[in-house]
Order: structure tokens, then sequence, then C-alpha cells
């Protein structure tokens, strides 16, 4: 009986070490095929560079697994690995490189090329005439995608109806994917906020007028960035709104990474494209409604007439606020000396009877 006791217990434990095994491996697979979390799984593996600039080179694979890369081998990025050990690597990652992932109804390996490309023809790409310090000041693709970290796309209007039908003949959980990505990007132009696009753009870059002025930006760009949050738009940002212009809302198309200056035929911004930006937006929109700078620094000797109508305006506002509370004051105080009390209670508050006769309830 001991005996059968022992082999039954042993079995038992068999079975859980390799069920472990099993469920341990298959997530080591899952996230690196090729073992690089052996080594990189350290949380102090780094080194200080020949700049004395510290680095680390741990992985996280509990974050990674819940990238957007998670399903992409390291080495599909760090092309540049032949040999385990590797020496350390001096190139930079290219993101236009073709992953060995096959995308949802495509034929050939996914790739950011097309991206790339668009980028690199913007004002944001590095161009051959820029200098060394321009190059280094632009804003490269982790500037903007890994605040701090990557975002999982969460989409919750997502037909079940439809899904069912899709089901019929796809995995579910790999088109269940898709189809929340294809109806996040149709609904969204990006996936952060208006207030998160605003201080992505401004926050340590446009914002920064001594780095501006160092890379000869324009006047006019550096008063449009100032002015941005004195606008209508910019307040209406500030105040939570999701629903008015942001920076890439006037100045990219859907492409996104498609910005140029505004001399530029393809920019958003050039005036031969505006009436249709703002359309976007605003309905009827004519020649004259293109004409409103929504960046204008108002200055007495520029913009004589907008600086005299925007003093006035000031006046009506403060005018307003400050005469309801001045009538509000002598109504107060008239209303004390007659002897009505000041009493909250049942939706008003003015209780008692005043010395003319008069009675409040």
């Amino acid at each position: 009986m001991k005996h059968l006791k022992g082999v039954t217990f042993f079995s038992l434990f068999v079975f859980l070490l390799l069920f472990l095994c099993f469920v341990f491996v298959s997530a080591s697979d899952a996230a690196d095929s090729e073992n690089c979390l052996m080594c990189h799984k350290y949380r102090f593996l780094g080194r200080i560079d020949e700049h004395g600039k510290k680095r680390n080179y741990n992985v996280d694979e509990n974050i990674y697994n819940e990238t957007v890369h998670r399903n992409v081998p390291c080495r599909d990025c760090h092309t540049s690995i032949q040999n385990l050990p590797h020496e350390p690597i001096t190139d930079e990652v290219n993101c236009g490189n073709q992953c060995h992932i096959k995308p949802p109804f495509a034929k050939e390996n996914f790739s950011h090329k097309a991206i790339i490309d668009t980028y690199n023809k913007s004002v944001h790409g590095a161009k051959s005439t820029d200098s060394d310090e321009l190059k280094a000041a632009k804003p490269y693709c982790k500037y903007c995608h890994l605040n701090p970290r990557y975002t999982k796309v969460e989409e919750e209007r997502v037909s079940s109806s439809t899904l069912e039908r899709c089901f019929n003949c796809h995995e579910e959980k790999g088109v269940t994917q898709a189809y929340k990505h294809i109806t996040h990007r149709l609904r969204h132009k990006t996936s952060r906020s208006r207030q998160e696009i605003v201080e992505l753009c401004s926050k340590n870059c446009h914002e920064d007028v001594d780095k501006m002025k160092k890379f000869r930006v324009s006047e006019e760009s550096l008063e449009s960035v100032e002015t941005y949050r004195r606008s209508i738009h910019g307040k209406a940002v500030a105040l939570g709104s999701e629903m008015t212009a942001d920076c890439v809302s006037c100045h990219a198309t859907s492409k996104i990474h498609d910005i140029y200056k505004k001399d530029e035929s393809a920019s958003t911004v050039n005036k031969n494209n505006l009436k249709r930006t703002c359309q976007q937006c605003h309905l009827d929109v004519t020649s004259k409604f293109v004409q409103i700078d929504v960046h204008s620094g108002i200055t007495s000797s520029e913009k004589p007439f907008l600086h005299f109508l925007e003093i006035q305006l000031g006046f009506v506002l403060y005018g307003t606020i400050f005469g309801l509370l001045g009538l509000a004051l002598i109504e107060t105080i008239g209303r004390k000396k007659d002897g009505i009390k000041w009493q909250i209670k049942g939706g008003t508050t003015w209780r008692g009877k005043s010395k003319r006769g008069f009675e409040d309830e």
C-alpha cells in the first residue's frame, strides 16, 4: 500500500514538473525564440559607454510581452547581430526594416518602410544639408513612440455580431485584434489624447525658443507655438476637449508623419490646402474663413484693429462680470438695511418682512 502511495505521489510530482516546464518554456518561446533573455533578463546588465553615459541592456519580459513588438524576434530589429555572444552594438535600429511577421490580409512581411519614407520627406526627416546638431535634434521614431512605454490600444465599441461572422473563417484571437486595430484607426487619428499631442510637440522641442532660434526657425513659427495655448483651440484642448484641433489635426493628414513647412505644396497648412484642412471640423469654410490667423500674436503696431478689439472685448467680459457682482452687492446691502435676513432655505436666500411692508418667503 505504501509502495502504491509512493508511486502515485511521484507520478503527480512528475506531472506537475512537466506542466510547469511546459508553461514557462512556452511563454519564453513566445517572447524570445532565440533565447536572448538568457543574458538580457538581468536587471543590471549594462556598461558605461565611451561618452561616460550609463547604458542598461535589461529587457523585462513581462513589459515586452505587452508591447506592440511582442511577436517580433530581437534580431528582426537588431540586424547587425550575427553571433552569440555578440560584440557591442553600435548600429542604430532601423525602424524601416522588414520583420518576419506577416500581417493579416497581406502576402508580404510587415514593414514600417512606407511610414519611414513619408517621415524622411517631412520637415522632421534628416536632410543631407542639415548640420549634425540639427540632425540630432530632430525627433526620430522613439521620441514619439516610447514615452514612456508603448500603450495598449483599447477599443470597446466592437460589434460582436460582426466578429461572430468573422469567426466562421478566421481564428478568433487574431481576427479580433485586427478588427479592434482597424476600427480604432478609423475612429482616431492617433492613440494619444489632444492634450498629450500638444505636450509632445511643445515640451522639450517647439516651446524651447533658444533651441528653435539656433536652428533658424522663423519668428512666425515661434509666435504660432507661443500663441496656440491662448487661441480658442488651445484653450478648449487645455480644458479637456477631445473634439478641438491639436497640432496634428491641422499640420498632418491621416498619414500623421507628413508634416511640412507651410510654403511647401504638400503641407496641410499651405494656403492652397487650408480650405480642405479646415473642412475637417468646420462647415461652410469660405476663402475669408481660411484667412483667419489662428496663431496670431496681436500687437498694437502690427494689428492695431485686432489689438483694439481685444481690449474692448476684455472690457466687455470683465465689465459684465464685475457689473453683475456690483449689482448683487448693492441689492444685498439694500435688503439688509431693509431688515430682510440672508438665509438659504427652500431655494431662496432671503427671509423676513421688510421695514417697508414687503415680505419675502
